[in-house]
């Protein structure tokens, strides 16, 4: 029964040894590169219906988590893209089509990232664009 017991507990040390080492907190080795390829900062879009969004997130070790928001300007309560994802990928390319026809010509957008450089998120890169229709 005590072998059992020793075997029982080395295993679950194990096991918890591999989950803590799947995810690595160490920001200060981690950085992520944030590419906004689509829309362009300032950039005018002919077609509301179409409106393509490509980011890209590349991290030196591994990305935790990325957030990406949309919304007019001045009112980030109205998200059209809400986007979360936790991905230890090195690299993430997020892309979506957007039909923003529902507002009005010349309203401008705000498409704001986040990406976490650390498991805990105590380091963040930023990027951000404003475009309009």
């Amino acid at each position: 029964m005590i072998k059992t017991t020793n075997f029982l507990t080395l295993l679950c040390i194990a096991f918890f040894g591999l989950f803590v080492a799947s995810c690595n907190n160490n920001a200060e080795d981690n950085e992520i590169t944030i590419t906004i390829d689509e829309p362009i900062d300032g950039e005018t879009i002919a077609d509301c219906s179409d409106v393509h969004i490509h980011i890209d997130f590349v991290a030196t070790d591994e990305n935790h988590e990325i957030e990406v928001v949309l919304h007019p300007e001045g009112d980030v309560d109205d998200k059209i893209i809400d986007y979360d994802e936790h991905d230890h990928d090195k690299e993430i390319t997020f892309e979506q089509e957007v039909d923003l026809c529902s507002y009005g010509a010349g309203t401008c957008f705000h498409l704001e990232v986040r990406a976490c450089e650390d498991h805990d998120c105590d380091e963040v890169a930023t990027a951000e664009v404003e475009f309009c229709i």
